[in-house]
């Protein structure tokens, strides 16, 4: 019978029973074995190649899992016509492309890790891990009260934020704070509009929700939206602050149709060239507005801790079901982020950070100028972690993008806000060198206009 003619390997790679199985592929794929050949019995393969059940059992087993044979009650193990299976069944895989290597990345939010005082991290880590009872327990689902406690005076410092610490919901990220206030809206609550371009990830959590989902143009406020917005004055992907004008004019809308604000203040703390604006929650007084905080962007993204001020209209609602909502964000790293907070070290450190990513965006804004000339239109710098600039080419933005990457530039296309309009993308300088930042350019310019 053909299935003895078996001889093992001993120079393989392969263990005993994987060689046993290849072998009865190749005859059935040789057809060697009829259809609905009945396979020797475990017991019987097993004593005449002399090898032991286990071996034989395992070798049938991955068969069975592979779509080589099948099992009949009374019948034993069956082969398979192979005619009936996929035509790629036994092609060999090919291989993947390869992604182009990057060689400057454009398009990342990264901190820059030199300004990042690792040692006194750690010292604010160990300081938490003392405490036996910092280890042992969960945590308080809302958040640290000590944390609590820090963010609610270093948020009105910072950024002008008014909430008592009762008012502040700890999470590890915006998607789970999310959550948690979608949670407390519904049911009066199923739509949402976002500022335009949007936001994926939040976007992401409404949908998964069942909530509609729209944008707006922050500039184009009606009574048609829907009673929830989303925006980020200070600073959206779309590289631009809201005017004073625009955040009245939001303001106003809340007050007249009683509806909430959504407050992401992302990269809020970094403008260069003028004071940072205060926060929206701020101005309304503290009403109407829900603010989100987070410290990815301002220490390390890897530190998952965002946070939440919910207005006084909406605290009985969260207490009437706060625990039943488990902290996603680690004590520990509260903690931590209470003591860095509360010594000052925070303040230093944006201090630092609006020094060096001031000097990059000045940096790359004239290397754009004299390199690329009138080929540009530099369109918003003066917050945030982007440049936005738009490109006098007959490509969009998503081509651009990819021709970038080929030459081993990352960027960030930006949706085109008409059919006709120059394509416009969006260059990081948070986690790029300085030293990179010319031969970044040159290679975008060969890519694009070369």
């Amino acid at each position: 019978m053909l299935t003895m003619n078996f001889t093992e390997d001993k120079k393989s790679h392969l263990p005993l029973y994987r060689q046993l199985a290849e072998h009865f592929k190749k005859e059935i794929r040789l057809n060697h074995m009829a259809d609905s050949a009945k396979l020797p019995s475990i017991r019987k393969l097993a004593t005449a190649l002399n090898l032991s059940r286990t071996t034989v059992e395992t070798a049938y087993s991955l068969l069975l899992a592979e779509g080589y044979i099948m099992s009949q009650p009374k019948r034993g193990y069956i082969a398979i016509n192979l005619a009936e299976l996929p035509p790629t069944a036994n092609k060999p895989q090919q291989k993947q492309p390869q992604k182009p290597a990057v060689l400057y990345n454009f398009a990342n939010n990264y901190i820059d890790i030199r300004t990042f005082n690792a040692a006194l991290w750690r010292r604010c880590i160990n300081n938490a891990l003392k405490e036996p009872e910092n280890i042992a327990a969960y945590g308080q689902a809302q958040g640290e009260i000590k944390l609590r406690e820090i963010l609610a005076k270093y948020s009105y410092e910072a950024r002008g934020v008014i909430a008592a610490p009762e008012q502040i919901v700890i999470g590890a990220g915006v998607q789970s704070l999310l959550e948690i206030l979608i949670g407390i809206l519904q049911p009066e609550h199923q739509s949402v509009a976002l500022e335009a371009p949007g936001f994926p990830q939040a976007e992401r959590i409404f949908k998964d929700h069942y909530w509609q989902v729209e944008t707006f143009a922050a500039g184009k406020i009606d009574e048609k939206l829907p009673s929830l917005l989303l925006v980020s004055p200070s600073n959206p992907y779309k590289g631009s602050t809201l005017s004073a004008e625009e955040r009245l004019a939001l303001l106003h809308w809340a007050q007249h149709t009683n509806g909430l604000i959504i407050e992401d203040d992302y990269n809020g703390e970094f403008r260069y060239f003028a004071r940072p604006i205060g926060a929206l929650q701020g101005l309304s007084g503290g009403d109407n507005v829900i603010y989100f905080g987070s410290f990815s962007r301002l220490l390390m993204p890897s530190l998952r801790i965002s946070y939440m001020v919910l207005p006084p209209r909406l605290l009985a609602r969260y207490n009437a079901s706060a625990q039943l909502y488990n902290q996603t964000s680690s004590t520990i790293e509260q903690l931590a982020l209470a003591e860095f907070i509360a010594g000052g070290h925070m303040r230093r450190h944006v201090r630092r950070l609006r020094k060096l990513y001031a000097l990059k965006n000045t940096l790359l804004r004239t290397a754009l100028t004299e390199i690329f000339g009138k080929l540009i239109t530099v369109r918003s710098y003066a917050s945030g972690l982007h440049i936005r600039l738009a490109v006098r080419s007959q490509n969009t933005s998503e081509e651009l993008a990819s021709l970038a990457l080929a030459n081993g530039v990352r960027i960030l296309p930006v949706q085109a806000s008409a059919p006709k309009a120059e394509p416009e993308i969006l260059l990081s300088f948070a986690g790029i060198n300085e030293d990179h930042i010319r031969p970044a350019l040159l290679l975008l310019k060969k890519a694009w206009f070369n």
